[in-house]
């Protein structure tokens, strides 16, 4: 269907259900799929990450999908990443990034620690519509989720916003 379009394998077993070794998928389709170009990878199998990073000379794209453990995947040799909270808080994430290149382990453990605490706002306010609120505090106003997606109350968004200040978002988020 678009045989000029690159393919990447979205692995994300928390939502599908399906959880089954990547290796696996990798010996099966190399060179199968022309356009075949890697997998997004969201899960915390590093084993199966760094075999898949690993196969074929590193042929594919592994693009590291868990933001909260990022610098696992960096301290493996991984170069890509894609991820729901790099929309507001980039600036964290490169600086994390730079602080591995330079050997700063201390500074990117530090740093690694702050995406956790954002992250951890995620689950105790409703999970995905979080994403919105953070986006609003950056000046971003997406608009509400429709159903089923439950929206924040405006209550829930004030005290979010308070959390979200205790753990310093607004000194890494994107708009800063």
């Amino acid at each position: 269907a678009a045989p000029n379009t690159a393919f990447y394998y979205y692995h994300i077993p928390v939502l599908t259900g399906g959880n089954f070794q990547m290796i696996d998928l990798l010996k099966q389709i190399d060179g199968v799929i022309p356009n075949f170009k890697g997998i997004k990878y969201i899960h915390e199998d590093f084993v199966d990450f760094l075999s898949c990073m690993n196969y074929a000379d590193r042929k594919y794209d592994m693009l590291w999908g868990r933001d909260e453990n990022m610098l696992s995947a960096l301290v493996l040799g991984n170069k890509g990443a894609v991820g729901s909270t790099y929309n507001y808080a980039a600036p964290l994430y490169l600086a994390l990034m730079e602080a591995y290149d330079k050997g700063e382990l201390e500074k990117a453990n530090a740093l690694q620690q702050q995406s956790i605490d954002m992250i951890t706002l995620l689950g105790k306010y409703g999970g995905i519509s979080v994403g919105k609120a953070y986006m609003k505090l950056i000046g971003l106003d997406c608009g509400a989720f429709r159903l089923p997606v439950k929206n924040m109350s405006v209550e829930q968004f004030e005290l979010f916003t308070e959390d979200a200040v205790k753990v310093g978002f607004q000194g890494f988020c994107a708009l800063s």
